[in-house]
């Protein structure tokens, strides 16, 4: 790729996707996480593209785009897990790699409890607002 020669740290584009522009934008509209501390130099060789879309809907990508796809912590608040990770594996290249970090069936069971106890002494019940978790 001519137009961004090395990238940083070997990316040389950036994809983040995410229904919501705030998780997508810092305080100043300016790049967040990572990014945030990239020179105007490192910030020139790699591009980097802010998408605003539902993660449940299919990818705007072609097949076999992408070297790398990485979730980490968002899939959890997807009705479709396994619809989301096939669409993800579509546009992964065939030798490419998915990453991803989901909330397992037995994380945080203390904190799970403690919710559930709570919520039945203050309001005699529970209501199902968690999602499921992953098994397995």
């Amino acid at each position: 790729d001519r137009s961004f020669p090395g990238g940083v740290g070997g990316v040389r584009r950036l994809v983040q996707l995410d229904s919501c522009a705030q998780a997508l934008e810092g305080d100043d509209g300016d790049i967040t996480g990572p990014n945030a501390d990239m020179t105007p130099e490192e910030k020139a060789r790699c591009a980097t593209y802010r998408m605003v879309r539902d993660e449940e809907d299919p990818l705007p990508f072609p097949d076999g785009t992408f070297d790398l796809v990485i979730s980490s912590g968002a899939l959890h608040w997807v009705n479709d897990l396994p619809g989301a990770v096939a669409e993800m594996f579509r546009v992964l290249k065939p030798d490419g790699c998915l990453l991803l970090a989901v909330v397992g069936g037995s994380t945080l069971p203390e904190l799970r409890s403690s919710l559930l106890l709570a919520e039945t002494e203050r309001r005699g019940g529970v209501s199902p607002r968690v999602g499921p978790f992953t098994e397995g």
